[in-house]
């Protein structure tokens, strides 16, 4: 039984795979030399946060299928995040965010994001060397805004 339930766990990239090829699906990567030219070019608050993200990996399935989506909210819901530590969960009014961070002494080395419900699945794994006082989390009708400075 043990072995049937961790076969039916999910990891961030089994989601990703799974979910990517999905009609009206995208995934997107930015990785890291565009990301340190994106901070050149942002305000000194924002770009002070930027310099220290090495990339990031999006999967939106917003546009996809509601039965596409349904999938993808249990899929999350079995995700397991061996080596992270819970940092935010909301349920609000069917919409459901989570937030796990990856230590790394007093920095977080991976940040992920899964958003799912009313119209909204997407999952988002940022990679790099952050502060907890970098980031600041704003929970929103559209899921999470990280704000920087305010």
């Amino acid at each position: 039984m043990f072995g049937f339930q961790m076969s039916q766990a999910q990891t961030v990239d089994g989601i990703i795979r799974e979910f990517r090829s999905e009609e009206d699906a995208v995934c997107v990567k930015v990785p890291w030399l565009p990301m340190k030219l994106v901070g050149l070019f942002a305000d000194d608050e924002a770009g002070r946060v930027i310099r220290h993200i090495s990339s990031i990996r999006v999967l939106d399935l917003s546009d996809c299928s509601q039965q596409v989506q349904e999938r993808f909210a249990a899929e999350l819901q079995k995700l397991k995040m061996k080596g992270y530590e819970p940092l935010l969960t909301v349920k609000d009014e069917g919409s459901h965010v989570k937030m796990w961070g990856k230590m790394n002494d007093e920095r977080i080395s991976e940040l992920v994001i899964g958003v799912s419900g009313d119209g909204d699945a997407t999952l988002c794994r940022i990679k790099g060397s952050l502060r907890m006082d970098d980031l600041d989390f704003a929970v929103t009708d559209g899921g999470i805004s990280l704000l920087s400075g305010e």
